[in-house]
């Protein structure tokens, strides 16, 4: 409530002074979810009451009026709550409270981490541009960068020297966003760790401790920098050149066990968090076609961890397609036990097709080949083994515990073999468009050895009174099978009724009933209601 005083004083502020050029932006989204999910073997019930609250302010030209060539300021910021008003509604008797109080039910409930309401500055900073002539450009506070290396977010500053000579120079450094921290989330730090905020934990009764979660890592500020080199200017190309490094600083619990004295190992000393570095290029004629590629590189894991490249062709006003091939391989915090383990790439090639038929209706399609490899296969494997300890398949299930005698066969690299199995792809999409209303259909297909998927969902639209007022309907069926479990095969219906109205035209308001149904979980429904609000001046 505070920031969103603090919002509206400052665009009232901003809008009342004549003598200042200054723009003002602000923007409302309100989400609110009410569903149950019901678990597969029964228990328990989550009933889940979500709120989702994000509130923006942008002030452009806080230097006066706007000149395409002197320095320009802004300031940006949005504000995210997530509210679950539903925590703990499916606990009762000794249990009740129990995801929010270790003191309930013995801790059996407590889920460390877990925020019924969680704060997040998503961005906030301030920004300047074409300073000194045009050379340089800055951003102060909490921000994103978007590129060969991903979504990252941090709080710190970064700086820009823009050439003359189409080439943009930046630096940047602060700390990393990371969850467990004030107004922060973790979804934009590495993964593989559970990490979070320990001011619940304690010594005294009814309060939990660090040993009993010991895989919950701590959170602490964790310093990065960065730098990146990048084309500037060019209308038919853009490259990006980025290296970055985070430090992790807060002590770690190193072993799941307790030692021979009892205790836990830990380590506590400033070390790697991640170190990569990334490239992307792109090209564009107009009348041909475009090719973009990029790859990223995990200095501490030593591996390239995503790869990725596309060709468009612009086959003429109706007809364009296109090829894409994108090759990822997991990679994970430096801290993260996941290191210790083999990890195998994932390579997806398709082609696609989009034609524009008439003025109203256009179709797309899409096919190609997902590449899965392991080291070895796990059936020829698992007989290697069993010959290895002189015992036929059906006797040696259990017989695996004898590690040393299996250790020189687990480890000979001629016994583990790349092994490559693959799925067929296949997308299809249409839309038909009328003045007032929409339909659209979109089907999947995804099978080979180890499984399937298949489906497709209709939707419709259809608008009233200029737009005013808003109808959506949508209908799906899925199919999936899993041959190592035959028993999570199903096929599963869903419907989604909706209704849209707008109240002004700085407000839109929307709600939506979804009833999804199959024999694993049987009948699951959810209520959204979605009210967007928009002030300019």
């Amino acid at each position: 409530m505070r920031f969103i005083a603090f919002v509206t004083g400052a665009a009232s502020l901003f809008t009342t002074h004549p003598a200042r050029a200054v723009d003002v932006e602000l923007q409302s989204t309100t989400l609110t979810q009410a569903y149950e999910v019901t678990s597969p073997w029964g228990s328990p019930n989550l009933d889940r009451r979500r709120l989702l609250q994000t509130i923006s302010l942008g002030l452009y030209n806080l230097q006066g009026q706007h000149s395409p060539n002197r320095p320009d300021y802004s300031v940006m910021m949005m504000l995210r709550l997530d509210a679950d008003f539903g925590a703990n509604a499916h606990l009762s008797g000794a249990d009740a409270g129990g995801e929010t109080d270790y003191a309930r039910g013995g801790g059996a409930r407590y889920l460390p981490g877990y925020q019924a309401a969680l704060v997040d500055v998503m961005f906030g900073y301030v920004e300047g541009k074409r300073l000194a002539d045009g050379w340089l450009g800055f951003r102060l506070g909490r921000q994103y960068i978007v590129d060969a290396l991903g979504w990252w977010s941090f709080d710190g500053a970064r700086v820009q020297l823009t050439t003359p000579y189409f080439v943009q120079a930046e630096i940047y450094g602060g700390f990393e966003q990371r969850g467990g921290l004030p107004l922060s989330t973790s979804r934009y730090e590495p993964q593989g760790i559970w990490r979070g905020s320990h001011a619940r934990f304690g010594a005294a009764a009814g309060q939990p401790n660090s040993t009993t979660y010991p895989s919950y890592q701590f959170s602490a500020p964790a310093p990065a920098f960065g730098v990146a080199l990048e084309t500037s200017g060019l209308s038919f190309a853009h490259g990006r050149f980025t290296y970055r490094r985070v430090y992790n600083t807060a002590a770690s619990i190193t072993q799941q066990f307790p030692g021979a004295s009892g205790n836990y190992p830990t380590l506590d000393e400033v070390r790697i968090s991640q170190e990569r570095i990334g490239y992307e290029l792109g090209a564009n004629l107009p009348s041909v076609g475009g090719l973009k590629g990029g790859f990223s590189y995990d200095l501490y894991n030593q591996l390239v961890g995503m790869a990725q490249g596309s060709i468009d062709l612009y086959l003429g006003q109706r007809l364009t397609g296109g090829v894409d091939v994108d090759y990822f391989v997991p990679t994970f915090d430096a801290d993260s036990i996941w290191n210790w383990f083999t990890r195998s790439p994932i390579t997806t090639a398709t082609g696609r097709v989009n034609m524009r038929l008439s003025e109203r209706f256009d179709i797309a399609a899409s096919g190609g080949v997902r590449s899965w490899s392991t080291d070895a296969d796990p059936e020829s494997f698992r007989r290697g083994q069993c010959a290895e300890l002189g015992l036929s398949i059906s006797t040696c299930d259990g017989a695996f515990s004898e590690t040393d005698s299996l250790k020189s066969y687990t480890r000979a690299e001629e016994n583990r073999t790349t092994s490559l199995s693959a799925d067929a792809l296949a997308n299809l999409s249409g839309r038909y468009r009328l003045l007032s209303a929409e339909l659209g259909l979109r089907a999947m297909l995804q099978a080979g050895k180890q499984g399937r998927r298949l489906g497709a969902d209709l939707s419709g639209e259809k608008r009233l009174d200029g737009g005013r007022y808003a109808f959506n309907a949508r209908v799906s069926l899925y199919d999936w099978d899993d041959p190592l479990r035959p028993d999570r095969s199903a096929t599963s219906f869903m419907y989604v009724l909706g209704a849209g109205y707008r109240l002004l035209q700085m407000a839109d308001m929307r709600l939506e009933w979804e009833h999804d149904m199959n024999r694993l979980v049987g009948h699951r429904f959810r209520v959204l209601g979605a009210l967007s609000l928009r002030v300019s001046r």
